[in-house]
């Protein structure tokens, strides 16, 4: 393939990073997109030897997969024949002819068939960095692009963060640009599913992506690279500084903005944070907890890691009231090299990974009660890197109760586990 190409399939996975409550968006109200990403630096896990993934019966015969909950002998998968021959048939490729590094993908609405593709490219020289990006915009799901880079101006899209889709079918869409010699940022905003573009200047640089208010896609938040916390209550046409030293923020529910921040404008002691929140959008600031280590959120659940004050420990503590009162998780506590990380949750279960000690690149899921208090294990030496801070945990959506994910085994193979009973305990044997 020449190095100006890129052929990419399309896929939809779960990425999360190495830190404690850092999680995809799925797990929010609200939760609008979901992105494949495509980066030189995003290859091979290192020395681990990946077996093919687990596929559905009448795909593959290379692994079989045992459930609990399951009739194997059943003739549940006549259905599936043919299946092959339709999957190939509906399969399609698109090239991008342009110098791209990398490539992001993300669905704009449920059921319209829009997909924007961004392709960057940079390069660094000394202190400066120089780049380009396309934007590319499907109609068909995917099956073919047109080139739609006209529209932002040819403006330079921020590789990490600079794609944020809009929740359900809202139809909004912002990029984030960057602006040479400009003292802020520029972004650009549609409201018709990226068929067209205004563009707002800022006077800041956003430190993270742009993120929605799940209640109302008009009003946004977002961090500053001097972790300023900023709100727009008009789909960016105005921003207002709500806050100053905010070092993690996210939406709650009913309009409720949490983050965390230091009294000595530090966010570099990580473990002597206070958490606070807002339900007024910045009018009145509530703390509701201290030495904070990091937060997240998930279903009606509000998940603290806190400082336990004996070394670097820290555990869970767990709040069903939006941060009014706490109760500790039923947990294993962690030490300074580990991390915790919410792979899902809904107002009835959470599946809470707890990552092993050492650099292991392996951890246990736990699964809670509807208190989210009480963890059973689920699944031990579960998959998730701590260097590249990811994991393939899948929420089947469209099978209730059914999940994915995969394990490391004993021989240094990842092998795919499958669930349909919120519990992860399946196996997949290599025949």
């Amino acid at each position: 393939m020449s190095a100006l190409q890129h052929c990419v399939l399309i896929l939809l996975v779960h990425l999360a990073l190495g830190s404690d409550f850092q999680q995809g968006a799925s797990i929010f109200a609200g939760g609008a997109q979901s992105t494949f990403v495509k980066n030189a630096y995003l290859g091979n896990i290192h020395s681990i030897k990946r077996r093919a993934a687990v596929q559905f019966p009448g795909l593959s015969t290379r692994h079989r997969v045992s459930r609990r909950s399951t009739d194997l002998g059943g003739d549940t998968c006549k259905s599936l024949q043919g299946y092959e021959d339709r999957l190939i048939n509906n399969t399609h490729t698109f090239t991008f002819n342009d110098l791209s590094g990398s490539v992001s993908l993300a669905w704009v609405g449920n059921g319209t068939g829009v997909v924007l593709a961004l392709t960057t490219f940079q390069v660094p020289f000394f202190m400066l960095r120089f780049g380009q990006s396309k934007l590319y915009r499907s109609e068909n799901y995917g099956k073919s692009f047109q080139d739609v880079t006209s529209l932002i101006n040819n403006t330079f899209i921020l590789t990490e963060f600079g794609l944020a889709i809009g929740p359900e079918n809202s139809g909004k869409v912002i990029l984030t640009g960057d602006v040479s010699g400009s003292r802020g940022s520029r972004i650009f905003l549609s409201t018709d599913f990226g068929n067209s573009f205004t563009h707002t200047d800022l006077s800041f640089h956003p430190l993270m992506q742009i993120i929605y208010n799940p209640q109302d896609s008009d009003v946004l938040l977002v961090l500053s690279i001097t972790n300023d916390l900023w709100l727009s209550e008009d789909f960016g046409a105005n921003w207002r500084k709500i806050h100053e030293t905010a070092c993690l923020a996210k939406w709650g529910t009913d309009n409720t903005i949490f983050f965390t921040t230091n009294t000595n404008g530090s966010c570099n002691e990580r473990g002597m944070l206070e958490l606070r929140k807002t339900s007024d959008y910045g009018k009145t600031i509530k703390t509701i907890a201290t030495k904070i280590y990091s937060f997240g959120l998930g279903g009606h659940f509000v998940f603290a890691s806190v400082m336990t004050g004996t070394g670097t420990m820290r555990v869970i503590h767990v709040s069903v009231d939006q941060g009014e009162s706490w109760n500790m998780a039923q947990l294993p506590p962690v030490g300074h090299e580990q991390f915790y990380s919410i792979l899902a949750a809904n107002n009835d279960v959470v599946f809470m990974h707890v990552d092993d000690p050492g650099d292991t690149n392996f951890g246990t899921i736990f699964v809670s009660d509807d208190r989210g208090t009480i963890y059973s294990k689920s699944l031990e030496r579960h998959l998730y890197t701590t260097t590249g801070g990811s994991t393939d945990f899948t929420n089947v959506t469209s099978l209730r109760g059914v999940y994915m994910t995969s394990v490391l085994a004993e021989d240094g193979s990842a092998q795919t586990v499958v669930s349909s009973d919120q519990r992860v305990e399946a196996t997949a044997e290599a025949e």
